[in-house]
Formats: structure tokens, C-alpha cells, sequence
């Protein structure tokens, strides 16, 4: 299949280029170099021109649009080109998040202007509808312990463990007759310890506490949806 559309492209260019009105279309596989601002990038016509209006009519030969060298400038911004022809030639949309960060919404905003001029519907969709939303979710959850001693554990990159600790003070009972092993515990005195107390009300004192909120964060990321409808 692919050959025959490459002959049909090149029959197409042979037609048009014997009646003189147009220029040679560049077969499927032909290497393309385009200059984006002062860098250069090579591909193939069937790359650029699979998804992208803008690069199907400049590959037309309707024009003679080439440089001297053969290649094709544009005046666009390279290092967003570079997102354009990553996509181009494997139809995965692009995520650009930061765990700290979030999304990079000033990216998304500059390369949906680049989707529009080069004329790739995918992705000015992906970007215009905020559909990367869906590709990037967080869940979040929050515990709260005693002390920080049992906080010893190894997670995978995909979540991050912040810890605050606070410190408190809690009513801890202290035995009528201070026995060590009863302190904190009023069901452990018996007969003698009572009689110790006598009528006097159980004794309580207020101890510091250090109670630790651990929250986890763990970011979950949907590769099925940065490649649906390629």
C-alpha cells in the first residue's frame, strides 16, 4: 500500500511537472530539512504532511518555496517545533506537568497557537478542550500518628509524603501510688492503689504529645489518553 501511493505521488509530480504549472510533489519517503528560525530539523514529506494542512499545501508544488540548499524555511519558534514534529511523527499528545508545579499552562497556550498555524486538528483540540486534564489525575490522602518513628517507608516516584508535625499535650492518669507501669492506665490499679486514693478524685496530668499529619500525594498518569484516536 505504501508503495503504491508513492508511486501515485511521484505519477501526480511527473504529470504536473511536464505541464509546467507546478513543481515536482516530493515522493512519501523523500527527507524534507526544514529551517525553523537558525535550527534545522530533517523528516520525511509523509510526516509533515499526514496530519498537518499547513505542511501539505507547502509540500504541494503548487510553489517554488525552497532556499538555495533545497530546504524549507519557516519563521517559527524552534523549541516549540520541536514539540510539533515530536507529535507529528507519533501522534502521542503532549503533557507538559510538574509534580511541584502543575501544568504548564503557558506551554500549552503558546503550542496551541503553533497547532493552529501549522493546521494539526488533534492536537489544537487536545490543547483548546484542556483534555490533558483527563491524562493527569492526583489523589490524595491524609493520616494522623503519634510520634514520627514509625514514618520509615519507600514509595515510588509517582507519590510524595509531606509530614507536619505538632506538637500537643494530652490528660495522662497517674496512679495514687505513682507505680510506673500504671501511670496512663486507671484500670490497672487495684484494691490497694483505691485505698491509697481514698475519696480524692483520679489524678490527671497534662503531657506533651507530638502528633504527625503525614498527607501522601500520588499523581496518576493515563497513557491511553495521550495516544486515543491516533
Amino acid at each position: 500500500m505504501e508503495d503504491e501511493t508513492s508511486d501515485n505521488a511521484i505519477s501526480r509530480a511527473d504529470a504536473a511537472s511536464e505541464d509546467g504549472d507546478i513543481s515536482p510533489l516530493p515522493a512519501v519517503g523523500t527527507k524534507i530539512t526544514l529551517q525553523i528560525g537558525e535550527q534545522r530539523f530533517i523528516t520525511t514529506a509523509a510526516t509533515l504532511t499526514e496530519e498537518s494542512g499547513f505542511f501539505s499545501s507547502l509540500l504541494s508544488g503548487r510553489w517554488d518555496n525552497t532556499q538555495e540548499d533545497g530546504s524549507y524555511f519557516i519563521d517559527a519558534d524552534a523549541d516549540l517545533f520541536k514539540h510539533i514534529l515530536r507529535y507529528l511523527r507519533r501522534g502521542v499528545l503532549p503533557i507538559f506537568y510538574d509534580n511541584l508545579k502543575g501544568h504548564d499552562h503557558g506551554m500549552y497556550l503558546a503550542l496551541l497557537e503553533e497547532a493552529k498555524y501549522f493546521q494539526i486538528p488533534r492536537l489544537e483540540k487536545w490543547i483548546r478542550d484542556k483534555a490533558y486534564f483527563q491524562a493527569v489525575k492526583v489523589t490524595r490522602t491524609a493520616l494522623e500518628r503519634e510520634g514520627v518513628d514509625a514514618i520509615d517507608e519507600t514509595t515510588g516516584t509517582d507519590i510524595d509524603t509531606d509530614i507536619y508535625p505538632v506538637w500537643t499535650t494530652e490528660k495522662v492518669y497517674v496512679c495514687p501510688r505513682n507505680i510506673t507501669v500504671h501511670r496512663g492506665n486507671p484500670s490497672a490499679c487495684g484494691k490497694t492503689c483505691r485505698r491509697v486514693q481514698g475519696d480524692a478524685d483520679d489524678e490527671y496530668v497534662d503531657e506533651p504529645l507530638l502528633r504527625t499529619v503525614v498527607i501522601r500525594k500520588r499523581t496518576i498518569f493515563d497513557q491511553q489518553a495521550c495516544i486515543e484516536g491516533r
